[in-house]
């Protein structure tokens, strides 16, 4: 009896480092039952891991959505979607989308029995291997039992979940495995990790230190959950990299956030941070024109902004969720001035940043090459420690001859934005 030819897949991920995080585990679940990645220009299925945190992430994926079934069906490929987005709107993206093949929030088993059915006919475009980054995302978490007034994640994802540590370790071995140098904790509040019988965070950072990877970086800390423990943890174990989403410097938009802390805690925090971890890189997000934000509350984000010393900032403009309790607060601010905010924020971050960086200027570091050197010119580009790959700048540095995925030494001779010019040392 002869076998049907396996199916091919492709994903396009949408949002966080978190979607990137369940994309390799959907890909790994896929490849696990027989089917091949393909490269998207030929894959007989299109998965759009979609993201549903705000409106403008929300038209993001409608437009990749609609763009994969414009020219996935035109050579008779198929276009799942997948994620958040559909998570929270499938009924209306079903009514405004008819063309897309299958919905799915979360569960695989739909696009496996997808995927069956396509390769049953006749599927089997032409598969590629994948050139893996060198860093793994690795799900800690999921969910989460915060009640942030303006976040719609506990709507999507619902409550607090861990990942169980030997699934963690497995993953992380497999990563290493395929060629990640660097280890990347992700979840909706990393801070809170422990497993009964097992331990915590400390216990974790140090059996994955153990396994071989050259970095090991946690992203979306909450300051709450920044303990002692942690800390002599991350200065043992990790990157001195801190991502830390404060939101607010004012405390009583903080307060109507449903969130603790005020900028001067913040401030006495980051000291605390900077003293046990030296040359750490502390990276926030922040909303402005929350319900009820005044222009002395936007001053004061300013100030603390300008205090902080941060090395990478965001900024959203609020933007009101259904479900969340935000949404429906007196005193909302007008987009027109929400916006407005943001961009007088943004420069305040931009503007501090400029000044992290530029203190790099002279010293010596080392950098992770994620693009080595090719043709005449001696140059590769890669990361430092304090650069989180995918959300911050890279380091280029010029002057070496090395491969994808070693450590070279450099000298920072220049900044550009975001980005450090370096000279290697011999």
């Amino acid at each position: 009896m002869s076998v049907p030819p396996a199916a091919t897949f492709a994903i396009v991920t949408m949002g966080c480092p978190k979607n990137e995080a369940d994309s390799d585990l959907l890909e790994a679940q896929l490849r696990g039952a027989g089917y091949m990645l393909a490269a998207l220009s030929a894959a007989d299925l299109v998965l759009v891991n979609t993201c549903g945190f705000i409106d403008a992430a929300k038209q993001e994926s409608i437009d990749v959505l609609l763009d994969a079934c414009e020219t996935a069906h035109a050579r008779g490929a198929r276009v799942a979607a997948y994620g958040c987005l559909i998570a929270r709107h499938e009924a209306e993206l079903r009514a405004a989308i008819p063309e897309i093949d299958l919905f799915s929030p979360f569960d695989v088993a739909p696009v496996l029995d997808l995927l069956a059915r396509i390769a049953a006919g006749g599927g089997g475009g032409a598969a590629r291997p994948r050139r893996r980054p060198l860093h793994a995302y690795l799900k800690i978490s999921d969910g989460c039992d915060r009640r942030c007034a303006f976040c719609a994640i506990p709507l999507i994802k619902g409550s607090y979940e861990t990942v169980a540590p030997a699934a963690i370790l497995a993953a992380a071995d497999a990563a290493l495995r395929r060629g990640a140098r660097e280890l990347v904790l992700v979840g909706q509040d990393t801070t809170r990790w422990q497993a009964p019988g097992y331990g915590d965070l400390s216990r974790l950072l140090g059996d994955l230190r153990g396994l071989g990877a050259v970095w090991l970086r946690l992203l979306y800390l909450q300051p709450d959950g920044l303990s002692e423990a942690l800390l002599e943890a991350l200065a043992a174990y990790a990157v001195p990299y801190v991502d830390l989403p404060l939101q607010h410097a004012s405390r009583a938009v903080l307060r109507a956030m449903g969130r603790a802390g005020d900028g001067d805690a913040y401030l006495t925090l980051l000291d605390h941070v900077r003293a046990r971890l030296p040359e750490v890189a502390v990276r926030s997000t922040f909303v402005t024109g929350f319900p009820g934000e005044t222009e002395a509350d936007v001053d004061e984000l300013i100030d603390f902004i300008d205090a902080a010393g941060l090395s990478v900032g965001g900024v959203f403009a609020f933007d009101p969720q259904d479900g969340t309790a935000a949404a429906g607060l007196a005193d909302q601010v007008p987009a027109a001035l929400r916006e407005e905010r943001a961009a007088r924020v943004g420069a305040a971050l931009e503007r501090r940043a400029h000044a992290y960086w530029g203190s790099f200027i002279g010293r010596t570091v080392e950098v992770l090459v994620e693009r080595g050197s090719r043709g005449v010119a001696p140059e590769v580009t890669g990361r430092i420690a304090q650069q989180a790959p995918d959300v911050d700048g890279l380091a280029y540095v010029a002057q070496t001859r090395a491969r994808r995925g070693q450590i070279v030494r450099a000298v920072i001779d220049d900044v550009a934005g975001y980005d450090l010019v370096a000279q290697a040392v011999t």
